[in-house]
């Protein structure tokens, strides 16, 4: 035996050992991806929404599709709506008052937070549900802690009388800190 031979054996064998060990090693990694790639397949679906009516309660609404929360969670409500965007509202036939600075009939000026909650006291009887949308508005115009404590007030209100109320709100358009109050007190709606 050549001592060359020796000291370089042939690696057919320990060749074979590691493309298998290689193989066998990656394949973690390979399935990983794979599930990866498959979950970002999965989440392009639309996500199952809420499809049950709401109970009485306070809650959060992140989205201005008012259609799907009119159709679905409070279809069976008598409802009325405090809108900045009065055009969310424009087809259907519920008393709905808008908040603007312009004077109008059935409009109210977003530091005017009594009279606001004075109509809903007047409009909302047993079992309404309440649309609330310009919650960023008033908190534009009075600062977060005032704009709060009418809605906690408005809360109680509804609460009392078995009703609903829903905040239209456009998660962007708020501070963490703002939307964390929220969400203490309001239950948020997947939209």
């Amino acid at each position: 035996m050549n001592w060359m031979n020796f000291m370089n054996p042939p690696l057919v064998l320990g060749q074979e050992l590691l493309e298998g060990y290689f193989i066998l090693s990656s394949l973690p990694f390979v399935l990983g991806v794979l599930g990866n790639f498959l979950r970002i397949l999965d989440t392009n679906k639309k996500p199952k929404q809420q499809e049950t009516p709401l109970s009485s309660g306070a809650w959060v609404y992140p989205s201005l599709n008012v259609d799907y929360l009119i159709a679905n969670l409070l279809k069976d409500k008598k409802l009325v709506g405090i809108a900045r965007n009065l055009h969310l509202f424009e087809k259907y036939d519920f008393p709905c008052l808008w908040i603007s600075k312009i004077e109008k009939e059935n409009s109210v000026r977003p530091t005017h937070l009594e009279k606001i909650l004075h109509w809903v006291v007047a409009t909302i009887t047993h079992e309404h549900g309440l649309i609330f949308d310009g919650v960023e508005y008033l908190i534009l115009e009075n600062g977060l802690e005032p704009t709060f404590k009418f809605l906690l007030n408005l809360k109680d209100h509804i609460l009392l009388r078995n009703s609903i109320l829903v905040l239209v709100v456009d998660e962007r358009a708020l501070e963490e800190r703002q939307l964390s109050l929220l969400y203490r007190e309001f239950r948020r709606i997947s939209p």
